[in-house]
This record gives C-alpha cells, structure tokens and sequence, in this order.
C-alpha cells in the first residue's frame, strides 16, 4: 500500500490525500498546479499532516541520494573506506620520511609492480581529488537537509528535497 498528497506546486499547500496499491499514484492524472509526492503513512496518521515525519523522510532520503554518488566514485564498504584512510596516510607519511613503515602500500606496489614513490604519488593524489568532489556532495547534502529543515509547508518540503546532483558533473 502506498500513500500520497496531491499539493498547489505554487503556495506548496495540500490539496488531497490519497492510497492504493504499488503503482497507484503514478496513475493519477493530476490538474495543471498539483504534484504529487509518496509519504508514508505516519504522516497521516493525525488530522493535520505530520511535517515533521516529511522532513525526516526527506532527510534520510537527501543522505541515500549523497551515498549512491559517492558509491559511483568510491569502493563501498566501511573496511574499504578505513583502508583509503590508511594508505593515504602512508602516503603522506613516506613523502616526508622515506623510512616510514609503509604495511599497505609496500602490499600494494609489489602487488601492481610498481615503487612505493609512484604509489604513494598517485594515492595522494587520488585523495586530493576525492576532497573536492567530497566537499561538493557534503555541501548539497547539508544544504539540502537545512532548507528540509526550514521548509514551513508540503511543497516547501518537497522541493528542498530535489538537489541537483548534475552540478557535480561539470
């Protein structure tokens, strides 16, 4: 079962609810003005709509949103993330003092065949690159989940709600 609002994209007021099945509102035929959004039942369960219920659903959604374009750049994975960490710190560590202990990246140059120096040049800067996008998905994420936070209405809530994750692209 799945459960909706239909609200005025202009004043982002509610205009009806609605439920059915998995797919019953994509079916509705709305007037020019109305859009239409999926929320889930808690947020109806009083007389007046539940906003903060929306907020958190759209906040938790604005996160999913941020991890699946962080997953299309990064290995996924919490060891694997721990693993960047510690290579890049190795990196760091052994472009300031050649003789320190270097556990992942000594595995991984004999591994790829290739010196430890060269390794440790292209760790870093893989990690230098990944600070910029990083910082960019982390400022439309917070961004985002702030002006949720602000939005007085519906409408407000579910246009906070888009970002516009294509600005990464350029």
């Amino acid at each position: 079962m799945e459960y909706w609002i239909v609200y005025d994209l202009a004043s982002g007021a509610e205009r009806w609810r609605g439920s059915g099945g998995a797919g019953a509102a994509a079916a509705q035929v709305l007037p020019e003005g109305l859009g239409i959004v999926l929320v889930p039942s808690q947020a109806l369960e009083g007389e007046a709509l539940d906003l903060d219920v929306l907020r958190n659903t759209a906040a938790a959604s604005i996160d999913a949103q941020a991890e699946v374009i962080r997953q299309s750049i990064l290995t996924p994975g919490a060891g694997q993330a721990m693993t960047y960490q510690r290579k890049e710190a190795e990196a760091r560590a052994w472009s300031l003092n050649n003789d320190t202990a270097t556990p992942f990246l000594s595995a991984e140059a004999g591994a790829r065949e290739m010196s430890i120096a060269d390794l440790a040049a292209e760790i870093i800067q893989l990690a230098d690159a990944w600070v910029a996008i990083g910082a960019a998905i982390e400022g439309l994420r917070m961004g985002a989940k702030a002006a949720v936070s602000r939005a007085a209405n519906l409408g407000a809530i579910v246009a906070a709600g888009k970002v516009d994750w294509s600005v990464l692209n350029g």
